[in-house]
């Protein structure tokens, strides 16, 4: 499942060489996902330049200069990657943008995953996906006190259901979720309403500490002895107590923790 560093690294690899340059043709392999009227691509973004590529929760996006903007929902396996025009596009391929240089950004997923519309600027914080999306958890929006008050509304929801929940925080996804609950030592199959101001005040701040390592140092947390992602196979030992992880299932997702670790609430 695509999350947050997924995307964020994403973004770091597309963002140098596309931002500024004009995009000369848009070939849409699959009208289903791709879904933009043909009066919008030859009016407002063929032939116009990109202005800024920009990422929130785990959407991404292309804002142009005609003042226009592509907003893509990354789905479960989305990805944005440069290539060459001459190499052939697969069955994943949903659309491409060309550039005169001789290089196309291509956008592709798996089935039906993943959608990609386009906004004017006058509707972009009003229409689409992004109206009902959270807050961008690496944002200074996201304050302990407004954490402390999205989790008051969602006191019912289990600790994780809270973190997956787009609406609240947008861009958690199911490894990082079990991951800020470890690093933070709470269970994450524990209601939101049981836990004590110092738990919430733990999570935020391991929220914002894993995403943001995950983030800029994605080797080096993927490689870290001490973070429980990089121990979730069935029947690994907890990377701090070596005792057996876990595994249940919360919110229907497989779900992995250290019963010894995390007692919190």
């Amino acid at each position: 499942m695509i999350e947050l560093p997924d995307v964020e690294r994403m973004i770091e690899r597309i963002a140098g060489y596309t931002t500024g340059k004009t995009i000369s043709i848009i070939r849409i392999d699959d009208p289903a996902v791709a879904s933009i009227e043909r009066d919008i691509v030859e009016n407002h973004l063929e032939n116009h330049a990109v202005d800024s590529v920009e990422r929130h929760g785990r959407y991404v996006v292309l804002r142009f200069r005609s003042d226009y903007s592509l907003m893509f929902d990354m789905g479960d396996d989305g990805l944005l990657r440069l290539e060459s025009q001459t190499a052939p596009p697969t069955d994943r391929t949903r659309i491409r943008f060309q550039f005169a240089a001789g290089r196309e950004l291509r956008f592709s997923s798996s089935g039906s995953q993943g959608t990609v519309q386009a906004v004017a600027g006058s509707e972009f914080n009003e229409k689409g996906a992004l109206q009902s999306l959270g807050v961008d958890p690496l944002s200074d929006d996201l304050t302990l006190a407004r954490f402390e008050a999205l989790a008051e509304g969602n006191a019912r929801s289990s600790v994780k259901g809270f973190l997956l929940n787009q609406k609240a925080i947008a861009g958690i996804g199911n490894d990082y979720a079990d991951e800020i609950c470890f690093q933070a030592g709470v269970r994450p199959d524990r209601r939101v309403g049981q836990l004590e101001p110092a738990h919430l005040d733990r999570l935020h701040r391991y929220l914002r500490r894993v995403l943001r390592r995950a983030t800029l140092h994605w080797s080096a947390a993927h490689s870290d002895p001490g973070w429980l992602i990089n121990s979730r196979s069935s029947g690994g030992a907890c990377p701090r107590c070596r005792h057996e992880l876990t595994s249940v299932r919360v919110t229907g997702r497989k779900t992995v923790l250290c019963p010894r670790c995390q007692r919190a609430a």
